[in-house]
């Protein structure tokens, strides 16, 4: 009797040690809007939505990317990392994929920062990133992003220059690559269609047309249906067509 009751109040002590440390895993889990400067420990579930193609900074003293992410909300935030760590990861982080992120410095984003939120989090050496993997036991995936900044073809003349919004459509033509200007700025176009078969311009610019454009040329005998993030308006030649910022 003694052996059994003592053997009793070891799993009661085991199983509420569990439910202890389960709790303290909670509440150090955070979304992207709880986090600020000021927390500590936190951890926080993301989701990789967008990666920026490495650059290099105005005094040419350092590369940096710039990847945008969000969390259960669909809150986003942008990820910054630095000179050695943009390869490590640039190769670790995939679109869609879902992480666990903890050690990351808080900071207010800089002037030239995309206008996503109060704050941006910067990865180093010291930060921690677990990627979570499919039929996790532990750890369930985030979902596909349910949200979408559409705009019809009907509407795109309206936005206003410099305005990002998304577009699904299909690629019934793209042209091989341009230059323009005194510097050479490369750049392709592509024609769009919408699903009411309403054809717009569109066009691709830097490295962006290295790579995209080129893979869209290689794929146009299918008709590759795309989903382009974060487009804008802007103003060229005395006319307006679609531009992918890169």
């Amino acid at each position: 009797m003694i052996l059994l009751f003592s053997g009793s109040i070891t799993l009661s002590y085991i199983f509420i040690l569990h439910k202890l440390q389960d709790t303290q895993k909670m509440e150090h889990r955070y979304t992207i809007h709880e986090i600020t400067p000021f927390t500590r420990d936190w951890s926080c579930k993301i989701q990789v939505v967008d990666k920026i193609r490495p650059k290099i900074s105005r005094d040419h003293r350092v590369n940096f990317q710039t990847t945008i992410v969000q969390d259960e909300n669909e809150d986003q935030i942008c990820i910054i990392t630095y000179g050695p760590e943009v390869a490590h990861y640039d190769n670790l982080f995939k679109h869609f994929h879902t992480y666990l992120i903890s050690a990351a410095k808080v900071r207010e984003p800089s002037r030239f920062a995309i206008p996503m939120h109060n704050f941006e989090w910067v990865l180093d050496t010291f930060s921690i990133v677990e990627e979570v993997i499919e039929n996790n036991e532990e750890e369930s995936m985030l979902p596909l992003p349910s949200r979408l900044n559409m705009v019809s073809f009907a509407d795109i003349e309206k936005q206003i220059p410099g305005d990002e919004f998304d577009l699904v459509a299909v690629v019934a033509n793209c042209g091989t690559m341009k230059y323009q200007g005194s510097e050479n700025r490369r750049f392709q176009e592509a024609i769009l269609i919408d699903d009411k078969k309403k054809p717009f311009l569109f066009t691709i610019w830097g490295e962006l047309a290295d790579k995209d454009g080129t893979e869209l040329l290689q794929q146009l005998h299918r008709y590759p249906v795309i989903v382009a993030k974060r487009i804008a308006i802007s103003n060229f030649k005395q006319g307006q067509r679609t531009t992918i910022r890169c």
